[in-house]
């Protein structure tokens, strides 16, 4: 578990990228997000995407690389999978404001790439300059994180259950973190050098820590609405005016059939006790936990060129160093300090991390000879001495068969799957060339269900109200029909007009397709009386805001002229400002802060979406030492945080020089095939 330690094993692999973000940058933005409205540079990296135990590469037939760094390839599987989530936290955001054509396009696709080159580069790097992370330092992290926190409290249960809802190991998710933070000690010192301009943190810092007394004087056109009269000829005439926009687009109902991981396994037989015991001992080294071993070290130097006298020296240090930890074995974070040579752990008490054999090979000797913990003699790798401390020692063990069966009972089937899955592809592309007509064949040879669902446009879905039963906006799969490719396949000449089969529509290596359009229905306005509350309703909104318009600037005039008198209908008093968490629309606070207050009380009145405001500033007030002396050191922190990130991303171009990165050919058919570029 994570509170007893955590591996050294790199996690970019087939479907791990990484976030990369300092702990400077994090605290003070959470702290003040406010300041993120005004300053905060967005440097886009891929999320970190996690699967089950599902593999998605298992279902690809062949894993392309896209892009190489060094000898590690970043494959099309693995771009298809992270780019496909991106998509999808991009959606769940945004809703059914998210227009796939706008996002997923060329070049968005070749800025993905782009990062996830850029986060090997940096990974490797990292590797090569022994960046890492204490076990300390990733226990701190995730205990801060608020997300696993209950009342300002780290909650393991918060914790575990983030886990368990995304099918995260807690192993894999505290080697994400780990990684994390000595990325953030690759490029923190480069992105700590910005300065910033003390003209523009004064003029922000005027501009944000001022505070206005105010009172709020709502004038709602909801309440207006109760009172609107709308004749029948007013009703005719605005639906005679605007009938366009009530216009339901041309769209299809569909019905389709999808072949992918759960269609393969309902395919596959069950798995007996004696196959699954066969698979266990073939791969019993899978399961079979590495000792492991928490490795400090004290790394010193021997000069380039150093002559005999100069390398003994080195090596009478080292064993100087060696010697006064073994006296005090607690004062090695100290000694390493003072001593090490390793400009990447020296800060770190001299951490490698927690280690298996093989993961630094030239150490295995040293690291994994003693029985016990302790510091070992001096040992010479390339041009360094290194003294170890081994902190502690978790020993290997083999997973019992019992304790794993239900796993192994599901990876197996998962094999038999992927091996199905590549017959079925076969017979769906077969059938789906001969059998055009209907789905039925199709569903019925290959045990699949046919699916159904209704309102997909041509440019987008339609809003559920519109698309009726089934809708696609409102389907679990949503995201097949967002795809420029299929909606393009639908409205073809041979799909929508010949009402055929489509042929076999790749959503992904492991994800097939087969769409035929069950109903055909053309743009078209709805008669008045099929939208007759919808008229009523906008009419009465319109009024409604109109009414409240007039009635708040009326009274707004009024105030001006005469003066507050005696107010009604104003809220308490509440301080603002532009850096308190304010629930007031950002155009009420702007105005709210603009207005002259060299007379007060001062009126400023404004329209919102659902009527009018005014309010009555009371009081302007300047902000403290103190509080300007806290406000210039988060927001310095922010803007260092923005203008480093530009400096960072200009480190890394530098980096990937230097690391062999090679962009491949089909590369570029991966990029195009994008759903705005359909």
């Amino acid at each position: 578990m994570f509170w007893e330690a955590a591996p050294l094993a790199c996690l970019f692999g087939l479907h791990q990228t990484f976030i990369l973000v300092g702990n400077t940058m994090l605290e003070s933005f959470r702290t003040h997000k406010r300041i993120l409205l005004i300053v905060l540079f967005v440097l886009v990296v891929p999320s970190f995407v996690f699967l089950g135990i599902a593999d998605y590469q298992s279902f690809s037939n062949s894993d392309v690389p896209l892009a190489s760094v060094r000898k590690n390839d970043i494959t099309q599987s693995q771009f298809d999978q992270s780019w496909r989530e991106r998509l999808n936290q991009l959606r769940e955001q945004n809703g059914s404001n998210f227009n796939i054509n706008a996002v997923d396009t060329p070049a968005n696709r070749q800025i993905w790439l782009d990062q996830l080159v850029d986060n090997q580069v940096l990974q490797q790097e990292m590797v090569d300059r022994h960046f890492n992370a204490t076990d300390n330092m990733v226990r701190q992290a995730i205990a801060s994180t608020p997300e696993f926190q209950d009342n300002g409290k780290y909650s393991f249960q918060k914790y575990s259950q983030f886990l368990a809802e995304r099918n995260i190991r807690d192993i894999d998710y505290e080697q994400y973190v780990r990684q994390n933070l000595a990325f953030a000690q690759l490029l923190e010192p480069v992105a700590n050098t910005v300065a910033v301009p003390a003209q523009t943190a004064a003029l922000l810092q005027t501009a944000m820590t001022q505070e206005r007394t105010v009172r709020l004087k709502n004038f709602e056109a909801a309440a207006y609405e109760q009172s609107v009269q709308v004749t029948d000829a007013e009703v005719a005439a605005w639906y005679e005016k605007n009938k366009q926009s009530l216009e339901i687009p041309a769209h299809v109902n569909v019905d389709y059939i999808v072949l992918n991981q759960e269609a393969a396994l309902k395919t596959v037989a069950d798995v007996s006790d004696a196959d699954i015991e066969s698979y266990y001992k073939s791969n019993i080294a899978k399961y079979t936990k590495k000792e492991r071993r928490q490795i400090n070290h004290i790394q010193i130097q021997i000069p380039a060129g150093a002559d005999e006298a100069a390398q003994k020296a080195a090596q009478d240090k080292a064993a100087e160093v060696a010697q006064k930890a073994r006296e005090n074995p607690d004062s090695f974070a100290e000694l390493a300090k003072t001593y090490s040579d390793d400009a990447g752990s020296k800060n770190q008490g001299g951490s490698l991390g927690t280690l298996s054999k093989g993961d630094i090979a030239a150490l295995d000797a040293a690291a994994f000879g003693p029985a016990e913990p302790g510091i070992t003699d001096p040992v010479k790798i390339d041009n360094a001495w290194h003294v170890l401390q081994i902190a502690r020692i978790e020993p290997g063990e083999v997973e019992p068969l019992d304790r794993l069966k239900d796993s192994l009972k599901k990876e197996i089937q998962l094999q038999q799957a992927s091996e199905k899955f590549a017959d079925l592809s076969t017979k769906l592309t077969q059938l789906s060339s001969t059998e055009r007509d209907s789905l039925q064949p199709l569903a019925d040879a290959l045990q699949l269900e046919i699916r159904h669902v209704s309102g997909v446009g041509e440019s987008a879905l339609l809003p559920k109200e519109e698309a009726g039963d089934n809708a696609a906006i409102d389907s679990k799969d949503a995201a097949y029909f967002e795809s420029g490719r299929v909606r393009e396949t639908l409205f073809s000449d041979e799909v929508r007009r010949q009402n055929k089969n489509s042929g076999v529509i790749e959503i992904s290596p492991s994800e097939l397709m087969v769409v035929h359009v069950a109903k055909d229905i053309p743009a078209a306005v709805p008669a008045l009386n099929d939208v007759r509350e919808i008229v009523l309703d906008r009419i009465r909104d319109e009024k409604g805001r109109q009414q409240a318009a007039e009635d708040g600037a009326s009274e707004l005039a009024m105030l001006k002229e005469k003066g507050p008198g005696e107010l009604t209908g104003f809220g308490k008093e509440q301080t603002i400002s532009r850096l308190t968490q304010s629930q007031l629309p950002p155009a009420m606070l702007n105005a709210i802060m603009n207005a002259p207050s060299d007379a007060l009380p001062a009126f400023v009145g404004f329209d919102l979406p659902n009527g009018y405001a005014i309010a009555q500033i009371e009081k302007v007030t300047e902000p403290t030492e103190q509080a300007r002396g806290m406000f210039d050191q988060y927001l310095r922190q922010a803007m260092v945080a923005g203008t480093g990130a530009q400096a960072a991303q200009s480190v890394t171009r530098m980096i990937r020089q230097s690391h062999d990165v090679k962009i491949h050919p089909e590369a570029a058919k991966v990029i195009n095939d994008a759903a705005g570029n359909q």
